[in-house]
């Protein structure tokens, strides 16, 4: 299955700003061409189009703040439809509406209080939930946001964090915040106990290996090896956060 990872879909989000809904089904990879108020779009093309569907029907010709940040997940696991429903956490019936999309953080108990990127934030009332998109940071106590289906169009808003329409937020079941560097040592197998030990320890800085292209995993480290790396350990960026 695609992994998928925070920043690549706030990323894809990103890229999205300015496409236009379509008044028809013409055009609808086009940002700009046919624009209108169809609800005609290339997101619920392409999630229609996944094998296997991502929703129980083709929701063109319906409202797609939903199916905008569904879309999002979706690229950015490869297209794997499969992989981007299970980080949304759907258990079906697979609805695209705001609503299904709350009751499925709600039940697997990803729904917050408090915002932070990469969060699905949803808008309504005590009785429903009628908007939607992805929360692209927060800073001095306003919510920024990717939106789809914003005046017929993906466009960023912003938000007081005390907005009194904002319901909450999903988090969705990301498998990172961005996709770990690739590991150069060719002495790590795939299949090895420690290689996710080894992946973090390269990502945040701890270790870069005895050489360009080898960790040497069998070698003993020498006392200062061992000093060096509880050094780079206790000023780690990562372990500060835990």
């Amino acid at each position: 299955m695609g992994k998928i990872y925070r920043d690549e879909v706030l990323h894809i989000a990103a890229e999205e700003l300015g496409y236009l809904e379509k008044a028809t089904d013409r055009d609808l990879d086009s940002k700009t061409a046919n624009p209108g108020n169809g609800n005609w779009t290339k997101y619920a093309r392409d999630l229609w189009q996944a094998v296997p569907h991502y929703y129980q029907s083709n929701k063109n010709g319906y409202d797609w703040c939903c199916v905008f940040v569904d879309w999002c997940v979706y690229i950015a696991s490869g297209r794997d439809s499969v992989r981007a429903q299970a980080a949304k956490y759907f258990t079906g019936p697979y609805g695209a509406g705001c609503d299904w999309c709350v009751k499925y953080y709600k039940e697997a108990g990803a729904w917050y209080a408090d915002p932070k990127p990469g969060d699905q934030i949803f808008f309504g009332s005590a009785y429903a939930a009628q908007h939607t998109g992805l929360v692209e940071y927060v800073k001095d106590g306003v919510i920024h946001t990717v939106e789809g289906n914003s005046d017929n169009m993906v466009r960023r808003r912003s938000y007081a964090l005390g907005d009194s329409h904002i319901l909450g937020y999903g988090r969705p079941g990301y498998d990172g915040l961005s996709r770990p560097r690739e590991l150069p040592f060719t002495d790590v197998p795939r299949d090895a106990w420690y290689r996710t030990a080894v992946e973090w320890a390269y990502e945040n800085g701890i270790t870069a290996g005895t050489g360009p292209a080898t960790f040497s995993p069998d070698k003993a480290c020498t006392r200062a090896e061992t000093v060096q790396m509880l050094y780079r350990l206790a000023h780690s960026s990562e372990v500060r956060r835990r």
